[in-house]
């Protein structure tokens, strides 16, 4: 080909023939740097055979071969990875991806504090306070449930009561609402803090050391949640008291506080000329997705008003939220690369544009994943400083404890989870209506939820007054109509075996195994059908003056047929020695009377749907011998989990079933078992205990028989376990 011939096909611009022509031996789809030499040598044998066949190793033009094929392969690179990072599907840097998802108004999860709610277990002040008994507690530790203090039921509530202001004492609760099936409650201590209500500690968790805060408790009514209260100095602190109907021994019963992963911290910043959509970057790493408080500043550089928080100041969520119309004063939370965050103002049309000084509040938190096990968290001392009732600075001493699992603890969205959620999410155009829209939209609201399901049950078209049935009765409800159903109960035998080479094993199997069956249902089942109720008891009148009845409760106490208080629990030797916390008695109206639906007292006989002949309830708490109430408290002794009204007659007792083992019992099991010898348990309804037998003569209406230790012999191997365990339900003769 002659050099004239060439020129005139490369300078050509004008004919698209001749520039194709000139190509056409190229090779565009080479990127790498072995691939851009081998081309380029390659073009230069066939296109240049005349000129140049110096092709050794230390040629200086395969050196500028070698230069040109690296800087090709440099800038292929880069134009490639810039263009993956124009993708969010194809996209690796971080804040690449942030960015992309924000496009299509997506915003990344930051991470989740561990966050749950601690028991008070003892309790102490240094004010005088003195009990029932003229005992002055002052200084003296008030253990909640204690076995050994009789009396630590008022005690522990008369130094609460202390520190508690005098218009807010137990029983008359800020707030009241049902959290979870639990009754919950919220108090303010009578502080005199200055400062956060925030009180800090550390704890080893997985062998790492790490910050928690104790923080004021709050109830939403609204939605039924607990959650943290908004920081504000010289606030007081709140903590929650709440009764799940099980007794003081339940681990969800009592005093509670709210604690959350991290450590609080705070911003200022001015902005003394606003512009719409005015952003505010924090550049502290790892702020959690939920603990981020904006306040306005006043002269004096003290918090005035709080600005509310919204999803996104963009797009149709600044017009379409769920905050009152009035409310101006609105900010978004964006969050950025290392779980920073930017705040992002309105633009000034439909939110306020923020001018003057500004307080941010934010929690770091630790961006893990992690359990809490309660023998973490044991033994969290505070010290709450307040105003007793004399107008003396006292102090609350406060010790807690963890009482179950807490495993909400989470990392920050991944990228993956943004690439996938972010343009599903996008899909459902920020409304839930199909059933693809419920197995897409709850996957960016957190990334702790994995996977939903969702199936359509109707769809457009379909008259709503159209009844549509299912005959599984897995999308709709089924009605089934016969005539010759009935009710049986069958007794069960239940057994298992297990090997042991040690008394530890043993323990551990009476812990996980026996346990297990003595709290199930069908354990109660039993103890309820065959065990004496004590009917005997309606032959003495007693019957039931109400103090106070609300929904689901009522507060009272029993008098006899001469209107005498009737004394409880452990302060009489009679049968009402039964009543007690957890036990469940049942209440029959007067003669020509029956209750209806709402357990009220109506004339006449059972007519209506939802009229009925007794009530069962269950004893809540019994305040000392139940005959006088707690002076600071409006309710009545005794506390029952169901409103009965007065004169109802007390007809049935059925006592307390404990569902634990005490330590003698469990020691004396362990060596019954491990010395290969016969025995059972017999439950004491007298001391509410469960005992061991050594014989089969037993002398207690309920028990549980261990039955037939066996010992086999494999080689030279000795596995050693019960045959099985077996369940029987006799009654005296």
């Amino acid at each position: 080909m002659s050099t004239t011939d060439r020129q005139n096909r490369l300078l050509l611009a004008e004919d698209w023939k001749t520039i194709y022509q000139s190509f056409r031996y190229a090779d565009f789809q080479s990127y790498d740097f072995d691939n851009l030499r081998r081309t380029m040598i390659t073009y230069i044998r066939e296109n240049y055979p005349e000129d140049f066949n110096d092709y050794i190793e230390s040629s200086e033009y395969l050196a500028l071969i070698d230069l040109i094929a690296f800087l090709g392969q440099n800038l292929a690179f880069r134009t490639d990875l810039n263009a993956r990072e124009n993708f969010i599907e194809t996209a690796d840097r971080r804040e690449s991806i942030l960015r992309l998802a924000r496009l299509i108004s997506y915003n990344a999860n930051r991470n989740i504090p561990a966050n749950g709610l601690l028991k008070i277990e003892s309790v102490s002040t240094t004010e005088d306070v003195v009990d029932a008994n003229n005992n002055n507690l002052s200084n003296q530790s008030i253990i909640w449930n204690d076995p050994t203090n009789s009396d630590w039921y008022e005690q522990f509530i008369k130094i609460m009561n202390a520190a508690l202001p005098a218009n807010s004492t137990f029983g008359r609760p800020i707030k009241k609402a049902i959290v979870n099936g639990v009754t919950t409650e919220q108090y303010r201590f009578s502080a005199n803090n200055t400062g956060l209500p925030i009180y800090s500690f550390t704890k080893n968790i997985d062998d790492t050391s790490r910050k928690f805060e104790i923080v004021s408790t709050n109830i939403d009514t609204d939605t039924t949640t607990i959650y943290e209260e908004e920081p504000f100095p010289g606030n007081k602190l709140a903590f929650l008291y709440r009764d799940n109907g099980q007794g003081a021994g339940s681990s969800n019963s009592g005093f509670f506080m709210h604690f959350r992963q991290g450590s609080i911290q705070e911003n200022t910043f001015s902005i003394l000329n606003p512009v719409p959509n005015t952003t505010v970057n924090i550049d502290s790493d790892n702020i959690n997705n939920s603990d981020v408080w904006l306040y306005k500043l006043d002269s004096n550089g003290n918090e005035e008003a709080l600005w509310q928080k919204v999803e996104s100041t963009e797009g149709n969520n600044i017009v379409y939220n769920s905050v009152t119309k009035g409310v101006r004063d609105l900010y978004s939370v964006l969050s950025r690369v290392s779980d920073r965050i930017s705040l992002v103002f309105s633009d000034g049309t439909f939110g306020t544009l923020p001018k003057g000084d500004f307080k941010v509040y934010y929690r770091i938190s630790a961006n893990a994943q992690f359990n809490i096990n309660p023998a973490d968290m044991t033994g969290i001392q505070i010290q709450v400083p307040y105003i007793s009732k004399n107008n003396s600075a006292e102090t609350l001493n406060i010790v807690l404890e963890l009482q179950s699992v807490v495993s909400n603890a989470d990392q920050s969205e991944t990228n993956e989870s943004i690439q996938t959620n972010a343009p599903s999410t996008y899909y459902t155009q920020n409304r839930l209506i199909t059933g693809e829209d419920y197995n897409i939209g709850p996957l960016g609201v957190s990334q702790q939820i994995i996977k939903t399901k969702s199936v359509n049950r109707t769809s457009s078209g379909i008259s709503r007054y159209y009844d549509l049935r299912d005959a599984t009765g897995k999308y709709s409800n089924t009605l089934m109509f016969g005539d010759d159903g009935s009710i049986f109960t069958e007794e069960l035998t239940n057994k298992f075996s297990f090997n042991f080479v040690s008394k530890t094993d043993i323990e551990a199997v009476i812990n996980n195994r026996v346990l297990e069956i003595i709290k199930n249902t069908q354990t109660k089942n039993f103890y309820y059908k065959n065990f004496s109720r004590n009917a005997s008891i309606v032959d003495l009148n007693y019957t039931w003056n109400a103090t106070t009845n609300e929904t689901n409760q009522s507060s009272g106490l029993f008098q006899d047929q001469f209107s005498i208080p009737v004394a409880v629990s452990s302060f009489t030797a009679t049968t009402m020695k039964f009543v007690a916390a957890g036990s469940l008695v049942k209440f029959t109206p007067p003669a020509g009377y029956h209750y209806d639906k709402n357990n009220k007292l109506v004339l006449g006989e059972v007519s209506a749907l939802g009229d009925k002949e007794y009530i069962w309830t269950k004893i809540i708490s019994v305040y000392e011998n139940g005959t006088i109430g707690n002076v600071d408290s409006t309710l009545g002794p005794i506390i029952l989990n169901d409103e009965v009204p007065s004169t109802s007659k007390l007809s049935e007792i059925i006592p307390v079933l404990n569902n634990t083992i005490v330590n003698d019992t469990l020691s004396q099991m362990v060596d019954q078992a491990f010395a290969f010898k016969t025995f059972g348990l017999r439950y004491d309804v007298e001391t509410t205990n469960w005992k061991v037998i050594t014989n089969r003569i037993l002398i207690q209406p309920v028990y549980l028989i261990l039955e037939k230790l066996e010992m086999l012999l494999a080689q030279i191997k000795m596995l050693v376990g019960f045959s099985y365990l077996k369940l029987m339900v006799k009654n005296i003769q």
